[in-house]
C-alpha cells in the first residue's frame, strides 16, 4: 500500500457517489483501497440540502446489485439468484464470465478472483463506505433536526442491509462501524467471526426500529420500522439454520468466522421473537382475492405497488422491468430466466396435495391441469396464454419443441420448456408497459409468516401458531382445502414449509439459492441432473417427455459460500480465507 494515486475528485454516476483512491497494483474499486473524499468535499456537499439528499440516495442505488447475481454494481443485469439454484437456468452462457452457469457448474474452483464474486465484495463496502461518509457529516446539512434523525436511521438501515448481503454471501466480514477512513491509516482489517456480525447487524436494525411505522407515498422504497424489523427477522432466521448454528464446514481459524462452533436451539427462538415483532405491528397483511379467481389476491400482490403485504422494496426506474426480462420474446421479453421441471413438480394441486400423493389427480400426460393457483401467476408453459400486442387480446404461448420464435430449442428462448411470468402484468405485451412501477419485492408480509413457522416449528415443533401462519398462505393461494393434515410431526411439517417456501416465494430475491444452502441442503439438491419438458406436436398429436438439460455440480464446502477476494487476502495477512478456497 505504499504506493498510492490520490483522485481527489467527486465521481457522479447516477447521482451522488465519492471517488475512491486507487492502489497502483490492486483493484481500484477494492473496499481496503484508500479513500479520499475528494475536492468537492464534504463541506461542500453537505452544506447543500439537495447535495445531501442525493448523496443518500445514491447509496440506494447499489442495492439492486445485491438483489441479483449480476454485475453487483449497477443492478443492470438480471443473473438471478434462483438461475444458481435448483429452481431454473439463464439465457447465458459461458461458465467463464457468467455467475449462474460458473456456479453450476463449478467452474470457479481456483478463482477467488471472479469478477462476479469480487463484484459483489465491492458493492457493499462502498456503499457501506459511503454511509459512514454520510453519517459523520450530514449534522452539517441545513435540513431540519427531525429529518436529519430520520435520515441517519436510513443511512444505517442501508448499511445493515449491505451487511446482511455480505454475511449471507461470506459469513463473517469486516465489520468497520462508524469509521470513516483516512489516507494514513492501516487498512490491514481482519474478518469479524460470524457471531459479532450478526449481532452487529441486529444492533444496528433494533436502532433502525426507530424509523416511521409508515411513509408517505412519494418516499415508497424507502425504509420503515417494519422493514428494519422484517430484515432483522431474516438475519435471526439465517444464523439460526443448520449450515451456520453449530454445522458449519469451517475448521482451524475459519470454524468462528463460518458459522458458530455450537448448536443452540435457542438460536431458533430468536428468529420467532424477530418474526412475531413484524406481525404484532398489525399494520401487514396477505393481499386476498380468491373470489375475481383462486389465489387472485397473490397476482395482485405482485403487480400493485403499494400493498399490506409489501414491507420493502428495492426501486427501480423502468415500469417494464420484469415484463422486459422474463417474457417470451414473440412477448417483447428478453426471455433470460427458464424455470425446472423440478420446481414445477413442487407445486402441488389446487387440492392442496403434492403430485405424488395418493387422491391428488396428477396426471403425468395432462400435468398442468388443476394445479396450486400461484403455479398459474409464476409460470408460463406451453399453451399458456398472453397478451399479443399485434391483436390486443389474449393468444396461446407456443413454448413446445421449435415452435417459431419461442419454442424449446429455438434461439434465444426457453432451455427448459418453461418461462417465468412470476411479477409480470397480464395487461403488458410487446412494447407495451404498465405504470404501477412495483420494484423488486425484497421483504413482504408472507416471507415473514413463513419465517415465523419455520422458526417455531424448529424451536418447539408443529403447534396452532405454526398451522396458523402456513395456513393463511395457502387459504390466500386459493387451495382448497387450504387446511393441513392434523398431527404433523416435526420432520413433516419441516417439509411442508420447505415446499412452501419454495412455491409462495419463487423468483423472489436470493431466496432458494440461501435456503438450500443454509438448510445445509444444496450439496443433495444440486448435484446431478437439472431436468426440463419436450413437447412436441405432430398435427393434433402432443406429445410430452422429461428431459436433462444440464448436469450440475456443486461442490462442498466451498460452495456453501462465496470466496474473499483474493486481491483482498493479498492485500492483508489477517484476513483468513473461507472454508474450500
Amino acid at each position: 500500500m505504499k504506493d498510492i494515486n490520490y483522485i481527489k475528485t467527486l465521481t457522479l454516476v447516477g447521482l451522488l457517489a465519492i471517488g475512491a483512491v486507487a492502489c497502483k497494483k490492486t483493484d481500484s474499486n477494492s473496499f481496503l483501497d484508500k479513500t479520499d473524499v475528494g475536492q468537492l468535499n464534504e463541506a461542500t456537499v453537505f452544506a447543500d440540502s439537495l447535495l445531501t439528499f442525493r448523496f443518500l440516495t445514491g447509496i440506494y442505488t447499489g442495492l439492486a446489485g445485491t438483489y441479483y447475481l449480476d454485475n453487483g454494481l449497477t443492478g443492470g443485469g438480471l443473473w438471478s439468484y434462483s438461475d444458481a439454484s435448483d429452481d431454473s437456468d439463464i439465457v447465458w452462457g459461458g461458465a467463464t464470465a457468467q455467475i449462474a452457469p460458473a456456479f453450476n457448474s463449478a467452474t470457479f474452483q481456483n478463482q477467488a478472483d471472479f469478477s462476479r464474486f469480487k463484484n459483489h465484495w465491492n458493492n457493499c463496502y462502498n456503499n457501506i463506505r459511503r454511509a459512514n461518509v454520510f453519517l459523520a457529516n450530514v449534522d452539517r446539512s441545513p435540513i431540519s433536526a427531525g429529518r436529519r434523525a430520520t435520515l441517519k436511521l436510513e443511512a444505517r438501515f442501508l448499511r445493515a442491509y449491505y451487511y446482511w448481503h455480505l454475511l449471507r454471501n461470506y459469513s463473517g466480514v469486516p465489520v468497520i462501524g462508524d469509521k470513516v477512513y483516512a489516507i494514513t491509516d492501516d487498512f490491514g482489517l481482519a474478518r469479524s467471526t460470524f457471531a459479532e456480525t450478526v449481532n452487529y447487524v441486529v444492533s444496528e436494525l433494533d436502532a433502525c426500529a426507530a424509523l416511521p411505522v409508515t411513509t408517505q407515498i412519494e418516499d415508497f422504497g424507502r425504509p420503515t420500522k417494519g422493514a428494519a424489523l422484517g430484515l432483522k427477522s431474516k438475519v435471526l432466521l439465517l444464523a439460526a439454520s443448520p449450515l451456520f448454528n453449530g454445522q458449519n464446514p469451517g475448521t482451524g481459524a475459519n470454524k468462528n468466522l463460518a458459522g458458530y462452533d455450537n448448536l443452540d436451539n435457542n438460536r431458533w427462538k430468536l428468529a420467532v421473537d424477530a418474526s412475531k415483532a413484524v406481525m404484532d405491528m398489525g399494520i401487514y397483511s396477505l393481499v386476498k382475492d380468491n373470489t375475481t379467481a383462486p389465489g387472485y389476491g397473490y397476482y395482485q400482490m405482485m403487480i400493485t405497488r403499494n400493498t399490506p403485504e409489501h414491507i420493502f422494496q428495492v426501486m427501480k426506474s423502468t415500469n417494464r422491468w420484469y415484463e422486459g426480462f422474463l417474457l417470451p420474446v414473440s412477448r417483447g421479453g428478453q426471455a433470460y430466466s427458464y424455470p425446472t421441471q423440478e420446481l414445477v413438480d413442487t407445486y402441488p394441486m389446487k387440492n392442496g396435495k403434492n403430485i405424488k400423493e395418493a387422491g391428488s389427480g396428477y396426471v403425468e400426460a395432462n400435468m398442468y391441469k388443476d394445479r396450486d393457483p400461484r403455479f398459474y401467476y409464476s409460470i408460463l408453459y406451453d399453451g399458456s396464454l398472453w397478451l399479443n400486442n399485434t391483436t390486443n387480446t389474449k393468444t396461446v404461448v407456443n413454448l413446445y419443441a421449435n415452435a417459431p420464435g419461442d419454442g424449446l430449442g429455438t434461439s434465444g428462448s426457453t432451455k427448459t420448456g418453461y418461462l417465468y411470468r412470476k411479477f409480470c402484468h397480464e395487461g403488458a405485451g410487446g412494447n407495451f408497459g404498465i405504470s404501477n412501477n412495483i420494484g423488486l419485492v425484497a421483504i413482504r408480509y408472507a416471507e415473514i409468516l413463513l419465517n415465523y413457522a419455520e422458526a417455531l416449528n424448529e424451536f418447539s415443533g408443529p403447534g396452532t401458531e405454526v398451522y396458523q401462519a402456513v395456513e393463511q398462505i395457502r387459504e390466500r393461494a386459493g387451495l382448497v382445502p387450504f387446511q393441513l393434515p392434523l398431527q404433523l410431526t416435526k420432520e413433516q411439517m419441516r417439509e411442508v414449509i420447505r415446499n412452501e417456501r419454495r412455491v409462495e416465494l419463487t423468483y423472489e430475491e436470493a431466496t432458494r439459492f440461501f435456503d438450500i444452502k443454509r438448510w445445509k441442503l444444496a450439496e443433495n439438491l444440486i448435484n446431478g441432473p437439472a431436468n426440463g419438458m419436450r413437447w412436441t406436436r405432430s398435427g393434433s398429436t402432443v406429445t410430452g417427455a422429461r428431459f436433462t438439460f444440464e448436469t450440475r455440480r456443486f461442490t462442498n464446502p466451498q460452495m456453501y459460500y462465496f470466496p474473499i477476494p483474493q486481491s483482498e487476502i493479498n492485500k492483508s495477512a489477517v484476513l483468513i480465507q473461507n472454508p474450500g478456497w
